[in-house]
């Protein structure tokens, strides 16, 4: 059992030294300026996020009342499958750009910023492992990648927590402009668990909530599956 731990941990560390070469190869050839004032090496410098970026005081995902750490409230705690959901930021400004570059424009490098970004709002909890809100095989064709997956890798590698597969989603679901209750009806049974989650503590990883509906529902999926406790990650709230 030690020499599987030792395993995976040395995978682990062979994954995060390609990840930083490629990325040199990439600056090298493609050099990354802050997309605010020009400044080299990130595609929005730490001046400029601290700047142009809203934090989001904690709170309960589903009501929005006040809450440590974003615990779901003891109210809606009884009617919903999260343990908690961190969702650092307000869906403005270069959040908001750079969420609809990342999901329409082909820009991975904003799902490595923000990755980074919301990896350092970890719960002070215990965390077995990390998933993603899954897509359909026609939406990820369609985009080249999940955006949701490539949040949970950034995650993943900058944490060293386990990255896993765990959802499957059976279909795409357009919810624009539909409310909380006709979301949480358009995700009912839409996803399906590849592997058994016995015991584990998971973080699920999403671009951005707005109802909560579908994270609630991929908890919902996960506890079925045998997790003890799912908590969310996103980038922002709208």
């Amino acid at each position: 059992m030690f020499a599987l731990f030792l395993l995976a941990l040395y995978y682990s560390q062979i994954k995060r030294g390609v990840q930083v070469v490629l990325e040199k190869l990439i600056d090298l050839i493609s050099p990354v300026e802050c997309s605010q004032c020009g400044r080299p090496k990130k595609s929005v410098c730490d001046d400029c996020w601290q700047k142009l970026t809203v934090t989001r005081t904690p709170a309960c995902f589903w009501c929005n009342s006040l809450t440590q750490n974003g615990k779901t409230c003891p109210r809606c705690s009884r009617k919903t499958h999260l343990t908690g959901a961190t969702v650092p930021f307000r869906l403005d400004g270069i959040i908001k750009t750079g969420i609809y570059q990342l999901k329409y424009s082909g820009d991975r490098k904003s799902a490595q910023l923000f990755g980074t970004k919301i990896g350092q709002y970890l719960p002070d909890i215990k965390i077995d492992c990390i998933c993603y809100v899954p897509s359909t095989g026609k939406s990820t064709r369609k985009r080249g990648y999940n955006q949701a997956k490539l949040l949970a890798k950034q995650v993943s590698l900058d944490t060293g927590l386990p990255l896993e597969s765990l959802l499957f989603r059976l279909e795409h679901t357009d919810q624009i402009g539909l409310n909380r209750s006709q979301r949480l009806n358009s995700v009912s049974g839409n996803f399906i668990s590849r592997a058994s989650c016995a015991g584990k503590n998971v973080l699920i990883c999403d671009d951005v909530v707005t109802t909560g509906a579908t994270l609630n529902e991929c908890a919902y999926t996960l506890k079925i599956a045998g997790a003890r406790s799912v908590w969310g990650l996103a980038v922002a709230k709208k």
